[in-house]
Formats: structure tokens, C-alpha cells, sequence
């Protein structure tokens, strides 16, 4: 609404002939974003409260103990050792046993050796 008829003209031209279009404004505004770095946050990690079941389960997991294996060791049957897994798998919001014993580690679950 507020350009210049000659800028508009021009543009307009330029657009035909397949170059890029843009204001002086717009130029200035695009150089100092680049110049600018951008500082991206990491997006927060949502906290998820496992119960202390479920986090002798998930250790147990990250070290490669089966349903079966955690079920003798805790007196649980393993049909219970199983719907624990599900619940951990659901909370964590992963698919996998594996991806259950990666997140063990990288927060911190495991008990120090």
C-alpha cells in the first residue's frame, strides 16, 4: 500500500524475468537475520514419574533381564512384569524394550556400579 509506483513497476518487471523481488526493508531485515545467530532452545524434555515398580522394572530391562527373569526376581507373575512394561513403554511414550533401557541410561536410572 505505501511503495513508491516506480518500485512497483519495477518489481513487477523483475518478477516477469524470474528475479527475486524485495524492499529495501526486506533486504535489511533478511541481512541482519543471517548476520544474527540463532540460539534455538532445546525443546524441555517432559517429566515423566515412573513408580518405584517401574523403575526396578526398567533398570531390569536396560540389563537385558527377560519378563520372565524379573518375574522370579521380584515374586511377580510374569502376566504383572508385562503389564509393567506396557505401562513404562505408554509413559515413556517408545515403542521398544530397547528404547525403555536407552532412556534407563541416559537419565540416570541405572544404580552406579
Amino acid at each position: 500500500k505505501n511503495i513508491e509506483i516506480e518500485f512497483l513497476i519495477d518489481s513487477i518487471r523483475r518478477a516477469v524475468k524470474g528475479e527475486s523481488v524485495m524492499s529495501p526493508q526486506m533486504s535489511v531485515a533478511l541481512v541482519d537475520a543471517v548476520r544474527e545467530p540463532s540460539i534455538e532452545k532445546e525443546p524441555e524434555k517432559e517429566t515423566v514419574k515412573l513408580t518405584p515398580r517401574e523403575s526396578e522394572i526398567i533398570i531390569m530391562l536396560a540389563q537385558g533381564e527377560s519378563n520372565k527373569s524379573i518375574a522370579r526376581t521380584l515374586g511377580l507373575a510374569e502376566s504383572t512384569v508385562k503389564i509393567h512394561v506396557q505401562g513404562i513403554l505408554r509413559k515413556l511414550k517408545i515403542t521398544s524394550r530397547v528404547q525403555a533401557a536407552v532412556y534407563a541410561v541416559e537419565h540416570g536410572l541405572m544404580p552406579k556400579s
